[in-house]
């Protein structure tokens, strides 16, 4: 064993080496301290950048930024993995019709991003124009990490292979992600989707159930059927809802119980007959092709992919002595191949409250309440269904006009565009909503920002339709197979207007109206002064200018770019940065601190304690 002896230079050197052990520890305090508060520091490019950010995922591996601007928006992409990243900009939430960026490490290292489209629930394509819709800024891979930075134009230039960027309300976003770099499909649990809030515009609904204090709740539930082995079949329960001379729906929360279900409708009802309100609480009534519904507002409506909801504060739909006692729950079974022995009970749960809100919340039906009676021509890709809600009936608004700040779209299968067109005084301004790439397991309540609507303004509804399958009519009507075209509009305040469309009085032979009425249903009034000519109907206006459609003129300018890049439509960088990231740099900072304390601190204290 080698003796070991004092020696004054140790003691000396652990003296002076103090003070720099002290500001090693100060500089790596705070920093630790950072990260441990600060989860987010694996992500490789600088955040400061931004002003949003949400995980997409449960777990927070997936991580999203934005900051909105007015021609382009900035978005930040990262996720804990070592393969493809993908991001998609969706109008439902579905990969059908998504606008998507890829971002991955090439063969020789460096970092390629792609703007692709999707089709269908198929494997995107590669678009044909890469420079102008998606603008590449940065992209790495390392340390278990993927993350890219780009910006996206706001309003596209080429709607059949883009999409626009909601960026003052609510966006969807789909992604997914890999441990190989090699773009193909996704694995299982590594995709998803989330509903996004990007800009500051007012929100008055949200697709989510939350909890309200001090309020109550009551559920709708239909009595247990079993399914009928028909294809279609629509079951009816009335139901009386709690006393009281007004209160208010703050929340919905639907509630299914079988895969058959296609949808659930609660209607409120005006004027009912006693002889009507008797029947709240009987079994279910499925012998629907005799049933008349005599309730015709609508109150909410469950489809496939849509949740609860919840109203902000201070808003509210109202319901009691003052409005309506009673609601019409509606269930409608798809049951094509015939399965016995299904059973179901769905329902709807509300929380509500009798303390008087700030707003109060109507819904508006327009669209084709007509439902049987029509037909789409088909071996079509794209057939066109409008009905128009005429100005005699929006001059029944409050004389301020009405908010709208949702719509809920509803058509089915076939189902591939929608929109609600605004026209004002003989001119078409900017649509109260339009969407593409319509999916039937996708539907929702889409939040908007608040439109103005003013007694007197024509809204035309119209739903486009894929019928390229098809080689016989396809007839619009009840059963799944068939079509629909609704859309329901959430505004404020309420009023008396429950309907505005029109009908086909032809089949009506005792009507003084020969050919297409138009049709204004109010709160407690009579169908036969709902129906009265219009020659809004038919009536020409002044069209917006096309947008949205430059896609050969899109592609044109990107072929005579004079870019690097013109043999590889992909956009490419180096996968080193010339500057460290924040979180980099903190990293580097902790990891030399921290190393030349656990050097020199033994020998110092060893050398210390000699000395005492």
């Amino acid at each position: 064993m080698l003796a070991s002896y004092p020696s004054s230079r140790c003691s000396f050197s652990s003296i002076a080496l103090l003070p720099l052990l002290l500001a090693l520890l100060a500089a790596v305090a705070p920093v630790a301290a950072q990260d441990d508060d600060d989860d987010l520091s694996w992500v490789l490019f600088d955040r400061e950048q931004f002003d949003g950010n949400t995980a997409l995922d449960d777990s927070g591996d997936v991580q999203l930024f934005w900051k909105t601007g007015d021609e382009y928006s900035t978005f930040g992409f990262a996720a804990r993995s070592e393969g493809y990243l993908a991001l998609g900009f969706s109008e439902t939430g579905a990969m059908t019709g998504a606008d998507i960026v890829v971002g991955y490490q090439g063969p020789s290292g460096e970092f390629v991003l792609e703007n692709r489209f999707a089709e269908g629930f198929v494997q995107p394509e590669l678009s044909n124009e890469q420079r102008y819709n998606i603008r590449f800024k940065e992209g790495d891979q390392r340390d278990g990490v993927t993350a890219f930075v780009f910006e996206k134009k706001n309003k596209a230039d080429c709607l059949q292979n883009q999409v626009d960027v909601t960026k003052d309300s609510w966006q969807w976003f789909i992604y997914a992600f890999s441990d190989e770099n090699t773009f193909a499909q996704h694995e299982e649990g590594k995709y998803g989707n989330k509903y996004v809030k990007l800009g500051a515009s007012k929100t008055i609904s949200v697709n989510e159930v939350r909890d309200i204090e001090d309020a109550d709740e009551f559920t709708i539930v239909q009595p247990e059927v079993t399914i009928p082995t028909n294809e279609t079949t629509y079951c009816y329960t009335l139901h009386k809802l709690p006393e009281g001379k007004k209160n208010f729906i703050l929340s919905e929360r639907p509630s299914s119980s079988n895969e058959l279900l296609h949808h659930l409708v609660v209607y409120s009802c005006f004027g009912l007959s006693d002889e009507v309100k008797a029947t709240a609480g009987s079994e279910p009534n499925c012998d629907y092709e005799t049933f008349v519904n005599p309730c015709t507002g609508f109150l909410t409506e469950w489809a496939p992919g849509m949740s609860g909801r919840t109203f902000e504060d201070g808003y509210g739909k109202p319901f009691g002595s003052d409005s309506y006692e009673y609601v019409m729950l509606e269930t409608h079974y798809n049951n094509p191949d015939g399965i016995e022995g299904e059973t179901d009970s769905s329902g709807y749960t509300f929380v509500y409250d009798d303390k008087q809100v700030e707003t109060e919340i109507g819904t508006l039906t327009l669209g084709d309440i007509q439902v049987t009676g029509w037909y789409l021509e088909p071996g079509k890709e794209i057939v066109s269904r409008s009905t128009v809600c005429t100005p005699e009936c929006t001059k029944n608004w409050p004389s301020d006009g009405i908010t709208a700040f949702s719509i809920f779209f509803h058509m089915h299968a076939r189902g591939v565009n929608q929109r609600v067109q605004i026209i004002r005084d003989g001119k078409e301004i900017e649509p109260l909503l339009s969407i593409r790439s319509f999916e039937y397991d996708y539907q929702y309540s889409k939040s908007i920002p608040e439109v103005k609507l003013f007694p007197g303004d024509r809204l035309i509804t119209t739903c486009e339709f894929d019928t390229s399958g098809d080689d016989e009519p396809v007839p619009g009507g009840l059963g799944s197979q068939d079509e629909m075209c609704f859309a329901w509009v959430d505004y404020y305040p309420a009023n008396e207007v429950l309907i505005c469309s029109q009908i086909d009085m032809s089949g009506f032979p005792d009507s003084p109206i020969n050919g297409t009425a138009a049709y204004c249903l109010e709160a407690n009034g009579s169908q036969e002064n709902s129906t009265f000519p219009s020659e809004s109907l038919t009536a020409p206006f002044e069209s917006l200018p096309e947008s949205g459609n430059t896609c050969a003129l899109a592609t044109m300018e990107g072929d005579e770019s004079s870019d690097d890049n013109d043999d590889d439509p992909t956009q490419v960088t180096s996968s080193t940065s010339e500057t460290s990231s924040p979180s980099s740099a903190s990293s580097i900072l902790v990891s030399f601190s921290w190393t030349m304390f656990t050097v020199m601190a033994p020998l110092a204290l060893m050398c210390l304690s000699q000395l005492l």
